[in-house]
């Protein structure tokens, strides 16, 4: 069939501006058009990124040298609690975070110049940038036909390949009908980009708040103020910019946070913060009344749909970077064994089911989770359990391109139901801690003056990448039952001695009692 393009990108947004870099850079003969309605690129959130999405920049897309030279390493997340007043001052807050730079790197983006960038390089590279293309019609066939106006032109493209990066426009979500809403887990969000935010580590801060993190730099951290319900985050850009946001609970969270008046009173509610945020200048404003949705569908016959023009979950621990990534990874191995001439149906089959477990393993560690955040106890469990999983089981798999491999894929896929059901019931066990501690007055009884090194659960960081199926899943019977450990100590009830099995956390037979 004859083509204008072997691919047409639907946006150049994060999600799509990195594709469109994989495809020319895997398959350079290859022919790749990238359709955006914007003409200049401006800061959007998602700029903090986590350890699997920033090995993909490095790893796939060579863009180590760029990332360290126009924007920031992260320095991991950090966590700061507060009372129930919300006046506590900073200095006395317990803190969960690293004390040094974490070993597998991670960065905070300014998303306007990395888009700009992506932009500018995917020209470089030969690839066609329209910008000012505004996407009127895709015709789904063989070929497809994409029609857009430009200015006030209307014109078409043939391609073997589409897609959607649109972000929420979702351009085939919507018009295959692939939205699938998330009505147990509601959150809302909105945000701003600060300049002059007065720095956590400044001149003439408490030396033994220095101190106890090693002088390393916390403003590099994403930093998350954590209440019940709710949590604010404070992240850095070159430049001298602070991008400011709030989620929670629609249940705990007025929507008065979605206008600008709203949000900074809200936020000069909380003593710590509000002090931080004291001398500011204000230069943006957004927001989102509903922050998840899934999809039915993330490949189709040579179409695909990536980044939140897919799906959203939480921002809570930024996992939407590591769905570009799987998605764009996938959607480019793909379209390179289309065009190499192999049936690609099964392998897109077992690529959508995996990526579909991914949304469904994720979300059980934000759904009915939010009450429990604004304490130490119970957040550093929580935290613990999350973080030391997603190194085991994520970023392992990531590390070792398990995810291109079919017999892994099919055997992640026999244990989906197994894995989420676990997940869930770690959620409910997690629940009900909160509420035990909550009932007899405990939920912020360390929330001053305690301090846990955030990555202090994952002690084979430098081994990831080496490691074998037995030993990731030995580790991951050690991750849960610590896990359990903690949470039965918070209920004041033993956990016993005997060996868990993987099914006595599926059955619940492992929370035995801790559910009642």
């Amino acid at each position: 069939m004859q083509t204008d393009f072997d691919v047409v990108v639907l946006g150049g947004g994060l999600a799509g501006g990195l594709l469109v870099r994989q495809l020319r850079l895997q398959s350079p003969a290859l022919r790749v058009a990238c359709l955006e309605r914007a003409r200049t690129t401006d800061w959007k959130v998602g700029e903090a990124t986590v350890e699997l999405f920033s090995n993909y920049l490095l790893r796939r897309l060579g863009l180590s040298t760029y990332l360290y030279e126009h924007h920031l390493p992260k320095n991991g997340l950090r966590f700061f609690f507060d009372d129930a007043q919300k006046r506590t001052p900073l200095v006395a807050m317990s803190e969960i975070g690293s004390q040094s730079l974490p070993y597998h790197p991670s960065f905070q983006l300014d998303r306007q110049t990395l888009e700009r960038e992506l932009r500018d390089g995917a020209t470089r590279l030969g690839a066609e940038l329209l910008e000012g293309a505004k996407v009127t019609a895709v015709e789904l066939g063989a070929p497809h036909r994409v029609t857009f106006t430009d200015g006030a032109r209307e014109r078409s493209l043939r391609a073997h390949w589409v897609v959607d990066a649109s972000g929420r426009t979702s351009l085939l979500a919507k018009q295959l009908g692939l939205r699938v809403p998330v009505r147990d887990h509601r959150c809302l969000a909105a945000w701003a980009r600060l300049r002059a935010v007065t720095d956590l580590d400044g001149h003439g801060i408490d030396a033994a708040f220095r101190d106890r993190v090693r002088h390393t730099s916390r403003r590099l951290s994403t930093v998350h103020f954590v209440h019940r319900g709710y949590w604010i985050w404070l992240i850095p850009l070159r430049g001298g910019v602070t991008s400011v946001g709030i989620v929670g609970d629609h249940r705990r969270l007025s929507r008065d946070v979605l206008t600008p008046t709203g949000l900074r009173t809200f936020l000069a509610g909380h003593r710590a913060l509000g002090e931080l945020l004291a001398a500011a200048e204000w230069l943006d404003f957004g927001g989102y009344g509903q922050l998840a949705y899934g999809t039915r569908q993330w490949f189709g016959d040579r179409w695909a749909v990536v980044g939140e023009a897919a799906a959203f979950s939480d921002p809570f621990y930024s996992p939407g970077s590591d769905f570009i990534t799987l998605a764009n990874d996938c959607t480019a191995d793909l379209i390179a064994r289309d065009r190499r001439g192999e049936d690609t149906a099964e392998r897109q089959r077992l690529y959508d089911g995996y990526l579909q477990y991914r949304y469904a393993a994720n979300l059980p560690l934000y759904r009915d989770q939010y009450e429990l955040f604004g304490s130490y106890d119970l957040l550093r469990a929580r935290w613990d359990f999350d973080v030391a999983s997603y190194y085991n089981l994520w970023l392992e798999a990531w590390l070792q391109d398990r995810h291109l491999d079919l017999e892994h894929v099919r055997q992640e896929l026999r244990q989906q139901p197994f894995v989420i059901r676990a997940l869930e019931r770690f959620g409910a066990l997690f629940a009900a801690t909160e509420r035990a501690v909550t009932a007899r007055g405990d939920y912020e009884r360390n929330n001053r003056g305690q301090f846990a090194e955030g990555l202090g659960a994952v002690s084979f960081a430098r081994e990831l990448g080496h490691r074998d199926r037995a030993t990731t899943d030995a580790e991951a019977l050690r991750i849960f039952a610590l896990a359990r450990e903690r949470c039965f100590a918070l209920l004041g009830r033993a956990t016993g001695s005997e060996p868990l099995g993987f099914t006595d956390f599926v059955t619940g037979r492992a929370m035995a009692g801790a559910l009642d």
